[in-house]
C-alpha cells in the first residue's frame, strides 16, 4: 500500500487558503510543462510569495524539480521555495559532463534571477552535490550562502567510503534489513510494483553478465535502469540520467567552510548504504547532522517529511532572527559538528 500525501493545514484565514490554491496551480503548471517536455527555465517557482529568505532546491538524478512541491506544501505558504531544474533542451548526454559545469550553468541563471541578497540552497540526492558546488561558486563570486541544506545526498572521493568487502558495511546492511522491509517493501510498493522493480533489476544484472561474457563494458550509468522506469522518458532524457549518475562519482568535493544542515534518512536501500554523515562532516566541518525516520524518498514528503519540514522551518527562522538563537541539543537526534580534517 502507498502512503497518502498530506500537507500542512492552513491557519484558517481565507488568505492562507488562497495561497495554498495558488501554490497548487504553480505545481500544476510545472507538471504540464514536464508532460509536454517544454521546460525552458532553470528556476521553477513552487511558492513565489512569502517573507524572508527564499529557499532554492536542486533536482535529483531525474533533472526534474517538481517533486519539491511536497516540501513547499509542508513548509506552508509563508516560505518562498524555488526548484532548480534542468531545461528540456539540456536533458541530454552532453550537459551533465561534470558537476562543476552543471553548477556554473545553474549559478549563472540563479544570480540573474536574484541579483541581490543572500542565498539558502538545498539539494536532494545528487542535487546536494550540485548544491555544494553552486555554494562554492557563489561564495567565489562574493555572494553569501547563509545555509546549505542536504536532503540525504552522498559525497564521493572523500576517503570516508566503506569498501564493499568491509565487514562493517555488511553488518550495517544486515541491520538495515528490518527497517527496509517495514519502510520500503510494505509501504512504497504494491505487489505489482515490487515485481516490476525486481524484474528490472534481474534484466539489468543479466545485461551486465552478458556484456562481460562478450568482453563488452557497460558504464555505471546503466544502474539507473534498476530504480527508474526509463520507458517513460525520451532517449535523450534517459541518457542524461545515466550520464549524471556516472558524473557524480568523478566529482572531488572541495572543503567547504559555510554552515550546512544535513538531513539523513535512517532507513537505507536494501543493497546500498549512503555514507552521508561522515562524508559531509569531513568536507564541511560546520555541518549539523540530523537523522529522521523514513527512506531516501519518503523524507521528502508527508508523513515522514513533516518532521524534516518542521526542523527546516526552525532553522530558517533562526537565520532571519535579529537575535541569535541558542539551539538545544536533542539526544539521539542532533549531533554536534566535528571535523575529520
Amino acid at each position: 500500500m502507498n502512503r497518502a500525501i498530506s500537507v500542512r493545514e492552513p491557519s484558517g484565514s481565507a488568505k492562507s487558503a488562497d495561497e495554498y490554491e495558488r501554490m497548487n496551480k504553480l505545481a500544476q503548471v510545472a507538471f504540464g510543462r514536464e508532460a509536454l517536455r517544454r521546460v525552458v527555465d532553470v528556476i521553477l517557482p513552487l511558492n513565489d510569495s512569502g517573507a524572508g529568505i527564499a529557499l532554492y532546491c536542486v533536482h535529483p538524478i531525474t533533472g526534474v524539480a517538481t517533486n519539491f512541491r511536497f516540501l513547499a506544501q509542508m513548509l506552508g505558504p509563508g516560505r518562498r521555495l524555488f526548484g532548480i531544474q534542468t531545461p528540456t533542451a539540456k536533458r541530454n548526454v552532453e550537459f551533465p559532463c561534470s558537476i562543476e559545469s552543471i553548477g556554473q550553468y545553474y549559478v549563472d541563471r540563479l544570480v540573474k534571477f536574484q541579483p541581490d541578497g543572500d542565498f539558502v540552497i538545498g539539494g536532494h540526492s545528487v542535487g546536494a552535490m550540485i548544491a555544494l558546488e553552486m555554494a562554492q561558486q557563489l561564495r567565489a563570486r562574493g555572494r553569501e550562502v547563509r545555509l546549505l541544506i542536504v536532503f540525504d545526498g552522498e559525497l564521493f572521493n572523500t576517503g570516508t567510503e566503506l569498501g564493499r568487502y568491509n565487514p562493517l558495511s555488511w553488518l550495517k546492511l544486515l541491520l538495515n534489513v528490518p527497517a527496509w522491509i517495514r519502510d520500503v517493501l510494505l509501504v512504497d510498493f504494491t505487489a505489482r510494483e515490487f515485481c516490476n522493480v525486481a524484474i528490472n533489476k534481474v534484466i539489468l544484472a543479466l545485461r551486465i553478465i552478458m556484456a562481460r561474457l562478450k568482453g563488452e563494458t557497460l558504464t555505471s550509468g546503466h544502474a539507473v535502469e534498476g530504480f527508474i522506469d526509463l520507458s517513460k522518458c525520451t532517449p535523450d532524457h534517459a541518457a542524461f540520467m545515466k550520464r549524471l549518475f556516472e558524473t557524480q562519482f568523478a566529482y572531488i568535493p572541495k572543503e567547504y567552510h559555510g554552515p550546512v544542515l544535513v538531513f539523513v534518512a535512517k532507513t537505507q536501500a536494501l543493497t546500498h548504504l549512503r555514507e552521508v554523515e561522515v562524508a559531509w562532516r569531513k568536507v564541511a566541518p560546520m555541518s549539523e547532522v540530523v537523522h529522521f525516520d523514513g527512506t531516501h524518498t519518503s523524507i521528502m514528503r508527508s508523513p515522514d517529511g513533516l518532521a524534516v519540514a518542521e526542523h527546516l522551518m526552525r532553522r530558517m527562522a533562526e537565520l532571519e532572527s535579529p537575535v541569535p538563537i541558542q539551539r538545544p541539543t536533542v539526544e539521539g537526534d542532533h549531533i554536534p559538528p566535528r571535523s575529520f580534517l
